[in-house]
């Protein structure tokens, strides 16, 4: 799975406020997401479905998993963001 680059105007404002190392422990926290939300949905494609196999397949899967996690994620990320915080 290749993974989207994260922009820094799509990071939260206080992370963004918070200096240098907040932002990269943010994007590090959602790339980690990213990567979670990417294998999930691998998982969820039927072995036999369009998704799983083909030209596209790989493309498509990776496009669903930028959807899902989108600028600011799923909420995992925030979480572990705080955590990396403490």
């Amino acid at each position: 799975m290749s993974l989207s680059p994260i922009s820094d105007a799509s990071l939260p404002a206080d992370v963004r406020s918070a200096g240098t190392q907040a932002t990269k422990d943010f994007k590090t926290a959602l790339r980690f997401e990213q990567l979670l939300v990417g294998e999930l949905v691998k998982e969820m494609v039927p072995k036999d479905g369009p998704l799983a196999e083909g030209p596209y397949a790989s493309t498509m899967q990776d496009t669903l998993t930028t959807a899902l996690v989108g600028g600011q994620g799923l909420g995992l990320a925030r979480q572990l963001y705080k955590e990396m915080q403490s």
